[in-house]
């Protein structure tokens, strides 16, 4: 699911279950009432999976170009730290068949398979099993028929450079196939499942059904013979409070407040804007939707599957979208199925670790030590890590965004069309092994590293501090490098910005130095995303609260044109 891009989250069925909220102290905030806890005995699977629980590392390796990883986005000490969660599992989406040279031989990217070696090494070091699950999926276009013409040559690969790799490994056929038949994705999937037996009688397979993975399609997944199978199923009940404020799945971003578990007198306004829609209906049925048996029957369905064709069965994603959810409600929902999944010896990864779903108390990448929400870590079954607050301090140095690799620290990103063509790791660099290409840009297409804790830039623009890289451009370019801050209710995404042309970047096809003083640069305006709508300069940039630094096609289509970038940095 992504993320990241992220990332999607699906329409499943609608369910509820009763818990009671206690305060109490900040690190133990939320606890579950003994009273709704299950009574009596509860059946639980006879064969269960190596590994019990652990994360879904969304947003890494989700994306449609090997050229466009955002390797740094994660590093050796987050498997460190997900480790010491005691967790003992990472499931690894991967957008596979994207990946390839295409038809008619589908070759793997050696790109990919560079980074993808060294984050298994890192899993193997830490003795975390990690799971490639083929995550090339898109939330509405449906599985293709044909897939298989992908899928198994992708597969074959794969098996040849692991099959000697250690037992941590696991290979996922394929995220959450839908608009598919059973039978054909049925035989799909075995020909996948032969395709790396063939070469790898090692690995352990993780299946799943249709529609998304849903736990209804359990039974209508073909009973394989292979005995190294594990069948997996997604779990996002009730949609309408784990995907409230999701804008991938229209016009759930109008939904906010949505209680867990239902309560009349908790009950949000409905949004004018959900009035007559899908959302609007289901809302109706939460309540009578919002008993403990339904989601117990639905475990239990999964638990009678597994002991029927005694086999494993997995929960591969499970979470709740943080914006417009409630806290203490999120920690109620995941101390609920954490503890239901348990009973019944369900192991599972949580979606996710770093994103909209993740660990961290904001949407985004955080630090392991002072942004981890601890409630929703120990709700997970988790152990959390001891937590000091990082006070916000302007900055007062210099720093890289870009040298070979975008820094560990920040996040990446890059918005553009089918025709885009853009590469963290153009080996045409100025310096070192790796540029940045931009080529083919459409107008308003931008690249942008951001600042996952906001920015504050003030002691650098009054000391005197330049932005400088280096670039190459053959043609004339035009285009703008800005800063842009925070948007959200207390901040508003102004910008400041200078302008590159070939007066300050001449098109000879050489490598030059760009400097630009920070506080020469010029306000621009803002663009608010929420309500599309732009707002002239009013003199309100401040330099305190900087969310990230793009560079972007802001005046011209860029077709046919080709720029280098290399040695990002902030600089006196």
């Amino acid at each position: 699911m992504i993320a990241r891009e992220n990332v999607m989250k699906k329409n499943l069925h609608l369910i509820l279950i009763t818990l009671i909220l206690i305060k109490c102290n900040s690190t133990d905030a939320i606890v579950p009432n003994d009273d709704l806890a299950e009574k009596g005995p509860v059946n639980a699977v006879l064969r269960t999976t190596p590994f019990s629980k652990g994360v879904n590392f969304s947003g890494w390796f989700e994306v449609n170009n090997a050229q466009r990883i955002p390797f740094t986005q994660y590093n050796e000490q987050d498997f460190a730290n997900v480790k010491s969660l005691g967790a003992d599992v990472i499931r690894l989406p991967v957008r596979l068949n994207d990946m390839t040279s295409g038809a008619p031989d589908y070759r793997l990217d050696p790109l990919l398979l560079k980074f993808l070696d060294t984050a298994v090494n890192w899993a193997e070091k830490y003795k975390l099993y990690i799971i490639i699950d083929n995550h090339s999926f898109h939330p509405v276009n449906r599985t293709p028929d044909d897939v298989d013409k992908v899928l198994i040559p992708v597969w074959a690969q794969i098996a040849q450079r692991y099959r000697d790799r250690s037992e941590y490994i696991v290979y996922e056929i394929l995220n959450e196939p839908h608009g598919i038949s059973d039978k054909r994705w049925g035989e799909i999937q075995g020909r996948a499942i032969e395709a790396i037996r063939r070469t790898d009688t090692k690995h352990l397979i993780i299946v799943g059904g249709t529609d998304y993975n849903s736990y209804n399609k359990l039974s209508s997944i073909p009973a394989y013979s292979d005995p190294n199978i594990i069948y997996t199923f997604h779990f996002y009940d009730p949609f309408m409070f784990t995907h409230q404020g999701a804008s991938w799945s229209p016009p759930m971003e109008y939904l906010s407040g949505v209680p867990f578990p239902a309560d009349p007198k908790r009950m949000p306004k409905l949004h004018s804007k959900l009035r007559g829609t899908w959302v609007e209906s289901a809302m109706k049925d939460y309540p009578r939707d919002a008993v403990p048996s339904k989601l117990l029957g639905i475990l239990d369905m999964v638990t009678a599957f597994s002991i029927e064709r005694n086999v494993p069965v997995y929960c591969g994603e499970y979470g709740v979208y943080i914006p417009n959810s409630l806290p203490e409600d999120r920690v109620v929902w995941y101390q609920l199925i954490t503890n239901a999944l348990d009973n019944r010896k369900i192991s599972r990864t949580s979606w996710d670790y770093f994103g909209g779903f993740g660990i961290f108390n904001f949407d985004g990448k955080g630090d392991f030590h002072s942004d981890v929400n601890i409630n929703i870590v120990r709700a997970m079954g988790f152990t959390p890590p001891a937590q000091s607050p990082r006070l916000k301090e302007p900055i007062k140095s210099g720093f890289t965004l870009f040298d070979d690799y975008p820094n560990a620290e920040l996040n990446t990103g890059f918005w553009g069309g089918a025709d885009t063509d853009f590469s963290f790791y153009s080996t045409n660099s100025a310096e070192g092994e790796f540029a940045i290409r931009w080529e083919n840009a459409g107008r308003y297409d931008a690249f942008w590293f951001s600042f996952p804790r906001n920015g504050d830039f003030t002691a650098l623009v009054s000391n005197g501090y330049f932005l400088e890289f280096k670039a190459c451009a053959e043609k004339p370019v035009q285009f703008d490098v800005r800063f842009i801050q925070s948007e959200n209710e207390s901040s508003i995404p102004w910008r400041m910005r200078y302008t590159i042309n070939e007066n300050n970047l001449p098109p000879d096809g050489k490598w030059h130095t760009i400097r630009i003083p920070i506080n020469s640069m010029q306000e621009h305006g803002a663009w608010i995303n929420k309500t599309r709508q732009w707002l002239n300069p009013q003199g309100k940039f401040t330099w305190d609260n900087i969310d990230r630094l793009e560079f972007a096609a802001e005046h011209i289509d860029m077709k046919g044109r080709r720029i280098l970038f290399d040695s990002i940095k902030i600089t006196r």
